[in-house]
């Protein structure tokens, strides 16, 4: 059994000169377990125990918060299905006007997107269409299914 304890630093701007935060970042960071399928935030300086047993593995995805102006939080995770979720988002572009927010996304690939947002979203888009999704209270996982794998994209509304 091996038991690791992750820590995301919030002082952190550059990890091997790659830049690891963004306008809007306040320390807080969405953990998600591709194996489990659990989404945690993690507030500024927190870290959260792990225990593998033997011939056990886990993938991690470690994504920033953003803080909008609109006092909404957001962080694409990306196709939760590949262990490289992230990798799916092309072009990530957030934009605010009174009290709601829009979220533009171009994401390459199919199968399921998920995001973490503080507030469930208004609606959702695929190619200037409305798309069921997913909304989990508890951990504030958004999923949605993207069934073609051009690119596209998603638009996201937040209320303010």
């Amino acid at each position: 059994m091996i038991s690791i304890e992750l820590l995301v630093y919030s002082d952190a701007k550059e990890l091997d000169g790659v830049r690891i935060a963004h306008d809007g970042w306040t320390g807080e960071a969405v953990l998600y377990s591709h194996l489990h399928t659990d989404l945690v935030c993690l507030p500024k300086n927190a870290s959260i125990p792990i225990t593998l047993n033997a011939r056990e593995y886990e993938v991690f995805t470690v994504v920033a918060i953003k803080e909008m102006s609109i006092g909404s939080r957001f962080a694409p995770i990306g196709l939760v299905n590949m262990f490289n979720s992230g990798g799916a988002i092309k072009e990530l572009k957030y934009e605010t006007e009174g009290k709601s927010g829009l979220i533009s996304m171009k994401v390459r690939g199919c199968g399921t997107f998920g995001a973490y947002s503080s507030t469930k979203p208004k609606r959702i888009q695929v190619h200037n269409e409305e798309v069921q999704f997913h909304y989990d209270e508890s951990s504030g996982l958004v999923t949605v299914s993207l069934k073609s794998s051009r690119q596209r994209l998603i638009p996201w509304g937040c209320k303010g």
